[in-house]
């Protein structure tokens, strides 16, 4: 009979400490979500980048800001949870986790996309276009006027993938290589367009 009452108190310990951790978890990923738009906004300011880069960095030190503030507030959310000192690492990785994941299916892809590129143009022509339509669009637009290709080599010299050479032309750097043969599995692994990564 006391075994019973024991195992029925564990379970409700265990219980309420899952919903403990959920809660809180929850709350370091609103709260760090908050810094790290925050960081990325201030981000901005010191001149233009690599949108991902930026972002690794602004992720990286909103995972230590959430650690310092856990460490600091979690003592008195432990008063009312079930909550332990050690739960703070827990909730900074889970945030910078799911934070991660959010910036680059959300911020990065809208970025990057051409597909979200020609969704704008048929925002903003307010009718039908036709294929030939968007293909102009794209080509004027995209290609001439903001210039992208000459946004992309440059991010590129940043990432260490590509070097200036000789009259105005590019070359791929080792690491570019690299990258290349990376690039090359993960799409043969997921059965992805291999025309994008120079598979035939």
């Amino acid at each position: 009979m006391q075994d019973a009452a024991m195992n029925a108190a564990s379970d409700r310990l265990t219980a309420g400490r899952i919903v403990a951790l959920l809660v809180y978890y929850g709350l370091a990923t609103l709260v760090g979500g908050v810094i790290f738009a925050i960081l990325m906004r201030l981000n901005t300011l010191l001149g233009p980048g690599v949108l991902f880069y930026r972002g690794l960095v602004a992720l990286a030190v909103t995972a230590i800001a959430l650690f310092a503030l856990s460490t600091l507030l979690l003592p008195k959310l432990a008063r009312a949870l079930p909550l332990r000192a050690d739960d703070s690492i827990g909730g900074a990785i889970v945030a910078a986790s799911m934070l991660s994941s959010v910036f680059v299916l959300g911020p990065v892809t809208v970025d990057r996309s051409i597909s979200v590129f020609m969704l704008s143009q048929f925002e903003s022509a307010g009718k039908p276009l036709t294929v030939d339509d968007v293909r102009e669009k794209f080509v004027k637009t995209y290609v001439v006027e903001w210039d992208q290709m000459n946004r992309r080599l440059k991010e590129q010299q940043v990432s260490g993938n590509l070097e200036p050479g000789d009259g105005g032309a590019w070359r791929l750097t080792p690491q570019g290589k690299r990258f290349m043969e990376i690039a090359r599995f993960m799409s043969w692994l997921v059965d992805a367009d291999p025309r994008f990564v120079g598979r035939r």
